[in-house]
This record gives structure tokens, sequence and C-alpha cells, in this order.
């Protein structure tokens, strides 16, 4: 599975990263190490220099800043160790990881074949197309409110939906747009867009709050929002919020960079 690849990688990169800034913070550490000593309550410092030496230097009060050096070079040490063997571990499983993923299985096929298969195992742009064509329910409330076309060619219900629309078609990101969700007790709710992170093979949810300064609209979303979260729908985790009222419009090109940062996308 390539994104799984992918996250191995990235782990990697960062690793190694952190391996560079840890070299170079022990560059400066003092000589020597730490000892602590706990006793009745009481916790003393000593600073040994000399490996044959068990007790060490007693540390003032007023030495404690090199106290914290001598701790904080213990704890770089026992951190390189750590980072040095999760290293090795990832470079291992990259080594050995098989050429061909069960998902590389249907992308291999030829396009002849794939229309006659159902796929068990997809990523990246088949998952996508996939993704798109699963049919779902329309949301029957209103429909002749959706009067702006966007440039993939359904209609929404506000100008900024249909830019937001927009953005995502842009950039990429497959989308569905008034998409139910289940939120119990046999209840659905409609989110604005259901989003497939192509890259991380899962959905985020993204509700866009137009009339914040219209306090019926404000309520009835905040219940909303309240139902997305007891099905595990909330922000910071899968579900994006934007908001605008009057006299403070949607900033796109900031949601762009954002949503380009969020989905590894350059923004348009």
């Amino acid at each position: 599975m390539k994104v799984l690849v992918n996250s191995m990688r990235r782990r990697l990169d960062s690793l190694k990263s952190g391996e560079n800034r840890v070299l170079e913070q022990l560059k400066k550490v003092p000589e020597g190490r730490l000892r602590v000593n706990e006793k009745k309550g009481c916790i003393c410092f000593y600073y040994i220099t000399d490996s044959a030496d068990r007790n060490g230097t007693y540390l003032k009060a007023s030495q404690s800043d090199l106290a914290r050096a001598l701790a904080q070079k213990d704890y770089l040490n026992r951190l390189l160790k750590s980072i040095d063997s999760e290293e090795k571990a990832i470079e291992r499983f990259l080594k050995s990881y098989p050429t061909q993923s069960p998902e590389d299985v249907f992308a291999n096929l030829i396009p002849a074949r794939k229309e006659l298969v159902t796929p068990l195992f997809t990523e990246g742009e088949d998952a996508a197309k996939l993704w798109l064509a699963q049919p779902f329910a329309e949301n029957p409330y209103l429909p002749e409110e959706k009067m702006f076309a966007t440039k993939r060619g359904e209609n929404v219900r506000s100008k900024s939906e249909a830019m937001i629309a927009d953005a995502y078609y842009d950039m990429g990101i497959p989308y569905k747009y008034d998409f139910p969700v289940d939120v119990g007790n046999g209840k659905t709710r409609y989110v604005d867009f259901a989003l497939l992170d192509v890259r991380n093979g899962r959905v985020i949810y993204h509700e866009h709050l137009g009339r914040l300064d219209d306090p019926v609209y404000l309520h009835k979303n905040m219940l909303k929002l309240d139902e997305y979260r007891r099905v595990g729908i909330f922000t910071g985790k899968n579900l994006i919020l934007t908001t605008e009222l009057d006299g403070c419009p949607l900033d796109m090109n900031l949601f762009r960079q954002n949503t380009a940062e969020l989905f590894g996308k350059a923004p348009m």
C-alpha cells in the first residue's frame, strides 16, 4: 500500500531530521553526567565526571543550569538511541516490502480489464474514481435552492459553496456535495462536502457556515455540529469548518493555502 509506504518514508525523513538536530545539540553539552537522588521527598543533584566515581559532586541551587544541561544531555543520548532503533526498523521494512502491493494488482490491469473487475484494494486515482462513482441519496430539502453552478457541472446553494467546490476541483481533490451522514437514531444530516483524502486513504468532511449573523441559522448548525461529534466527526480530526458573516467574507486565498497544506496539494 503506497499510503503506508509513503507514511513510513515521511516518518523516516522526520527521524533523520530529528537525528541531525540531536547531534547538533550534543556538540554543546558539558562533559560528565547527572545523578539524581531522592530521599524523604528531597531531590538532590550530583555531577559525575569520573566513571569510577559513583556519587559525584553535589550541585547547589545556583548550579541549576548545569543540572539542566546534564539532564538534557542524558535525554538526548536516550533519544538518539530510540531514533536509531526506529530508523533501522523502518529501513528493514522498506527494504523487505514487496514491489507489488495488493493495490497494484488492480492498478496494473489494462483499462478493458478494469471495466470488468470489482477491485477490493485500490488507492490513488483508482480509489478516487471508485469513490466518486459510488451513488448516495440526494438531499431532498429544497433542491430548487441549488442555483449556483460549479466547474464540475453541478449546482450548489450559495456562491461561496460554488467557490469552495471549484477550489477542490482545481486542486484535484475528490468531493461529494450535500453528502448524507448518519448521525444515529434514524437521523440523516447532509454535510456540505465529503472529501477523499487520497494520500491518507480517509474521508474528511467540510461544513461551511455562511450566515453566522443569523441567530436561527447559527443555533441550527450548532446542534448539527453536536450531532457530528457524537458520531466521531469533529474539527481537529476529520471536519473542516469555514465561516463567514456580513462584512466578513470567506478568504479564498487563505482557504486554498490551508487546503493545499492539508491534502498535500499545490495551491491554485
